[in-house]
């Protein structure tokens, strides 16, 4: 008993070993059976690195360093070495960086970090000169504002001063210096004042567009207060008699007022245009928007009162309204009107499969024997496809679904080739130590550049390591459609059965929602 008691244990732990090496091993598909216990060690000795850094532990960093310099990540302990020692650093150390390591995104991130520390010190001709404005983030582009008043470029710093200013989102503190100087000079002007107050209401961004009413003068504080009163309820824009369409600001308020009005009360707003008349909008592409956004809600929230039907815009110049009238005559089952508003469908919206499919249902019960066999035909060659309205098909004539998974034939001498990349080991390596925030960047980097090959082969290294959301994002980006197993993957199953058991859900549910909010990117936090 003794003897057979040890030979299962010799055999528990020996499938115990050949499975730990090899999942191991799936973090290094080049790797040796071996190598894994070096691997191992240098992410330990990478992480010990990054902590001396951090605490400022130079000469231990040093020699840490010194023992990584064939490790995939040593460019990251370059950098953290510039970043945590930057009042250390030099134009020409960081320009060296800059050059060596151009092909990762650590550089953009070390450029940043560099103009902050010399906007830091007054430097402001080395920054303008580091300066690259399509990479700029929000803090640099306030300070290089700065720096051109600073260097003498008047001009040029009050047209940054400007463009910072026209947004609807708030600016960083950093821009309050360039913005006091250009106010100063007298470049904010009543108009410009006005126009980011009005871009941050339209935006939602009431919290902002409060704190403008400062900038604003008095009489446009006045609208101002109008304006913000009229957006927190909408309702005060039925009273027509109160706003005078003559003033532009007006008009902007009750633009606004009516749009926010239509989400609640589509019917009410469409009521209060026409009583407005026909000089509410001077622009006739403003006033054909308005129209056909209160007729969308119109269609949406049902049109009790058919006022589409009377609509002052043709139904046929816009697609968008022909499809909301479409699902409001589909609810109401009036099949005359979906064939009628059907034939006003240009032809490349009309041949979608949701098209067809309800056509050929409402065709089903035609008196006329053609028009009931192309509705079979039509329904039978959709339910031959891999989509909703095909599977609604295969439902309602009880065929079996067509998933049409096709692989793309990728082979293993692509997939080691690509994971042997330094910039792909990288990626990698980030993600086998956690560091998801710092692997995506790098895989980003690197994938976009990409051909569409080159990215269902990333799809395919990706799922070998468990990276689910960059695989099902890579094959999406290749237009790899029928890869299903990748684009579909079964991830996390003992977590999704266990939980689905303890929920009392249906396990198929659990992955259905997690493939479709997070692509199974298990760092994914929901607002």
């Amino acid at each position: 008993m003794a003897r057979i008691f040890s030979k299962r244990l010799l055999l528990f732990t020996t499938l115990a070993s050949l499975l730990f090496v090899e999942s191991s091993l799936v973090f290094s598909a080049a790797a040796k059976p071996n190598d894994f216990v070096t691997k191992f060690e240098q992410r330990k000795a990478y992480k010990n690195a990054i902590r001396s850094v951090k605490l400022g532990q130079r000469s231990k960093f040093q020699q840490q360093k010194k023992a990584l310099t064939n490790y995939a990540l040593y460019p990251y302990l370059e950098y953290y070495e510039r970043i945590y020692q930057i009042s250390r650093q030099d134009n020409a150390g960081i320009d060296a960086f800059l050059s060596q390591y151009a092909d990762t995104p650590l550089t953009l991130r070390l450029r940043q970090n560099w103009l902050y520390h010399l906007a830091k010190r007054g430097q402001w001709d080395d920054f303008i000169n580091y300066y690259d404005q399509p990479t700029a983030n929000k803090i640099n582009a306030c300070n290089y504002g700065y720096a051109l008043h600073r260097t003498g470029q008047v001009d040029a710093a009050y047209e940054q001063a400007e463009r910072l200013w026209s947004v609807n989102y708030s600016q960083p503190d950093e821009c309050d210096s360039i913005f006091k100087v250009w106010r100063g000079a007298k470049g904010l002007t009543p108009d410009l004042a006005w126009t980011r107050f009005a871009l941050s209401m339209r935006a939602g961004k009431i919290t902002l567009a409060s704190y403008l009413l400062r900038f604003l003068d008095k009489q446009d504080a006045s609208y101002g207060a109008t304006f913000l009163g009229v957006h927190r309820k909408p309702e005060l824009i039925k009273n027509t008699t109160k706003y005078s369409l003559s003033n532009q600001r007006e008009s902007e308020i009750v633009l606004h007022g009516l749009k926010r009005l239509a989400r609640r009360d589509a019917q009410a707003a469409f009521d209060a245009m026409q009583r407005f008349g026909p000089d509410l909008v001077a622009d006739e592409t403003e006033s054909k928007a308005l129209l056909l956004h209160i007729g969308y809600r119109l269609a949406s929230q049902g049109d009790a009162l058919n006022s589409l039907d009377s609509y002052p815009i043709k139904v046929s110049t816009d697609p968008k309204l022909i499809e909301s009238r479409l699902r409001l005559a589909l609810k109401r089952g009036d099949t005359s009107d979906v064939l009628i508003l059907m034939h006003q469908l240009p032809d490349r919206i009309r041949n979608v499969p949701r098209w067809r499919y309800w056509h050929a249902r409402i065709l089903e019960d035609s008196t006329q024997q053609a028009e009931q066999d192309d509705a079979k035909q039509t329904l039978a060659e959709l339910a031959n496809t891999r989509s909703y309205y095909g599977f609604l098909a295969a439902d309602h004539l009880d065929l079996p679904y067509q998933f049409q998974n096709i692989t793309a034939g990728i082979t293993e001498e692509e997939i080691l080739a690509l994971e042997a990349s330094p910039a792909m080991e990288r990626a990698l390596e980030l993600y086998a130590i956690g560091e998801l925030t710092l692997a995506r960047r790098e895989w980003l980097n690197n994938v976009n550049q990409f051909s569409n090959r080159e990215r269902q082969i990333a799809g395919y290294v990706a799922q070998r390591w468990g990276w689910h959301k960059r695989a099902i994002q890579a094959m999406i980006d290749a237009e790899a459609w029928n890869d299903l197993d990748i684009r579909f993957p079964l991830a996390y199953q003992d977590s999704f059965i266990a939980n689905a058991v303890k929920a009392d859900i249906p396990v198929t549910f659990g992955f259905a929602i997690a493939r479709q909010e997070s692509a199974f990117m298990p760092d994914a936090k929901s607002g």
